[in-house]
């Protein structure tokens, strides 16, 4: 009984075994099985023609822009900038006195003018004429030379005086002396007493102080209170105040001899198109100003924060504007072109082959019939902003294919 025992339980060891790799080899079958049955589930579910393919992804999305009708500007612009005009200072010579300004009625802003007075200094006016005034002496009745010549010619600019001759004649004394008397001064310096100053109008001869007397032959022409001023008009730009003292470096006053102008640069190229008289377009914040060239200057190197290239001077052809130009302000300067409307096209649709220059196009509304875009021929009128005015066989709404 007992060796019986061992055999039964090694035969029931290789039953169980058996069975187990029937199972085994049974439930592989069935995986296999229900694998092939989803697969070709899922083969007939997804459609093979909606899978992306690298080839398909790809291929290029035409994109298309409308033909519109706008402003196309071909201008050549510059960037530009606007300066002051330059200041001249009006230095006096006081002859070692005490530089004192004593009359002053001068003040920023003001507009000085030839024959004005610009100021008294320890008690001598100093007046403005036309210059070039090249004085150096002081001139009395008799005297001959450039120097009286030149003066003749600043008295007769502010029309005290008729003629030239280059001679200091009694009419040239007469002139200056009604001059000075326009302000209350005798061509001494000397201060008219109270009561005896007298309205002289330019070109009129003061009557002296003595019925039948005349300028004495010892009066003389200061030459160091005149002072030339080389424009017509200028602007205050600062002047010294009474009780403050007159030196090198706080002159009398200093004028702006120009007004405010604009400033580019262009390069050699550029510069060969502009010339002095050419009408341009000033760009001042949200205002275009017409503007003139004034100046072509000559080619400069680069430095200072500037580059190289020929300096270019604009004004405003309307004296109103010059009220707009601020100093150190950025502009924009257009030259001369076109800014008339037409159909337009962007430039990143214009093509160009053997045959010519054309578009592809599309008539508007077409976007859901395919990529139909056809050949159209087209003429290129100008450009500018990134945009083409065309003519050809186009209409405002159609498309064409940028890409």
């Amino acid at each position: 009984m007992n060796d019986d025992r061992p055999r039964q339980g090694t035969a029931t060891a290789v039953g169980l075994t058996r069975l187990s790799r029937r199972w085994l080899v049974f439930l592989l079958a069935i995986t296999a099985v229900l694998s092939a049955g989803v697969g070709l589930l899922a083969g007939r579910v997804f459609d093979q023609s909606e899978i992306i393919r690298p080839e398909n992804s790809m291929a290029e999305i035409p994109v298309y822009a409308t033909v519109e009708n706008r402003t196309v500007d071909d201008r050549l612009t510059y960037s530009g900038v606007i300066k002051a005009g330059p200041a001249v200072p009006i230095q006096i010579d006081v002859e070692g006195q005490e530089p004192m300004v004593v009359r002053q009625t001068l003040k920023a802003g003001d507009t000085l003018e030839w024959g004005d007075l610009a100021g008294v200094v320890s008690g001598k006016p100093y007046f403005v004429l036309p210059a070039p005034l090249p004085l150096y002496r002081d001139l009395a009745r008799g005297d001959e030379g450039d120097d009286v010549l030149a003066l003749q010619r600043a008295l007769m600019q502010i029309g005290y005086l008729s003629h030239e001759s280059g001679h200091l004649d009694g009419a040239t004394m007469e002139a200056a002396s009604s001059f000075f008397a326009s302000e209350g001064f005798t061509l001494s310096s000397g201060r008219i007493p109270s009561g005896q100053i007298q309205q002289v109008e330019p070109g009129a001869t003061p009557e002296s102080p003595e019925t039948g007397d005349s300028i004495s032959p010892a009066v003389s022409i200061p030459f160091r209170q005149l002072i030339g001023l080389p424009v017509a008009r200028a602007t205050i730009v600062s002047a010294l105040g009474i009780g403050q003292k007159v030196t090198d470096q706080s002159p009398l006053a200093t004028v702006q001899t120009q007004e405010n102008f604009v400033e580019f640069v262009a390069d050699v190229e550029q510069a060969g198109s502009l010339r002095v008289g050419q009408d341009v377009t000033v760009r001042i914040a949200e205002k275009q100003v017409p503007g003139r060239i004034t100046e072509v200057g000559p080619f400069t190197d680069a430095g200072n924060g500037r580059r190289a290239g020929n300096p270019v001077t604009v004004e405003p052809t309307a004296t109103a504007d010059l009220a707009l130009l601020t100093p150190n302000l950025s502009v924009t300067v257009a030259g001369q072109g076109s800014t008339a409307q037409a159909l337009a096209v962007p430039l990143s649709g214009i093509r160009q082959d053997a045959e010519g220059t054309y578009v592809l196009s599309r008539r508007g509304g077409d976007g859901d019939s395919g990529d139909q875009a056809m050949r159209v021929p087209i003429t290129v009128l100008r450009s500018g902003g990134g945009f083409a005015a065309v003519s050809g066989e186009l209409s405002q709404g159609d498309e064409v294919r940028i890409s």
